[in-house]
């Protein structure tokens, strides 16, 4: 399973389906420490995929000590962040800001409310068959991350049967 190329095409479907009427930017810097140097929207969705891990995991047939299947599992974790400029409120800190131009309700909501516990991945369309998506969740709140970044990290586990 090509992970990255899975989540390039994710994201090209997101962006012809308007998913959740915002624009969405895939890079795959692979690393959290290179997310500084991507060229990126500022007014989209950055999606930054990172820290993948991989392990194979073999099931013998205990009398016989052949391989009866195996799976691939693929950890990682996806970012989904929006550049915004340090001294805004996160929702009401410092009075006399509305609440309407807070990161919760400009960046922090409207991303988790689109990607979490209801976010249906188009697999199946892009891989061509169905994994399992072991683990979705582990959704951090990121507040300026690298200094001008808002939004989630949220970890996932792909199993795929072999």
């Amino acid at each position: 399973m090509d992970i990255v190329d899975f989540w390039a095409k994710q994201i090209d479907l997101w962006n012809c389906e308007d998913k959740c009427c915002l624009c969405w930017e895939f890079s795959a810097p692979l690393v959290s420490s290179q997310i500084n140097i991507v060229q990126s929207e500022k007014c989209c969705v950055n999606v930054f995929l990172t820290d993948l891990k991989f392990r194979e995991e073999k099931v013998f047939n205990s009398t016989t000590g052949l391989t009866t299947s195996k799976k691939c599992v693929w950890n990682f974790s996806i970012y989904a962040m929006v550049q915004k400029e340090l001294g805004i409120n996160n929702y009401n800190e410092i009075k006399g800001y509305p609440i309407s131009q807070s990161k919760w309700v400009e960046v922090f909501y409207p991303i988790i409310n689109c990607l979490g516990c209801d976010n249906i991945l188009d697999y199946c369309k892009i891989l061509g068959r169905s994994i399992q998506v072991t683990q979705n969740g582990d959704a951090v709140l990121m507040h300026n991350y690298l200094d001008n970044y808002n939004g989630w990290k949220i970890n996932y586990t792909f199993t795929e049967i072999t």
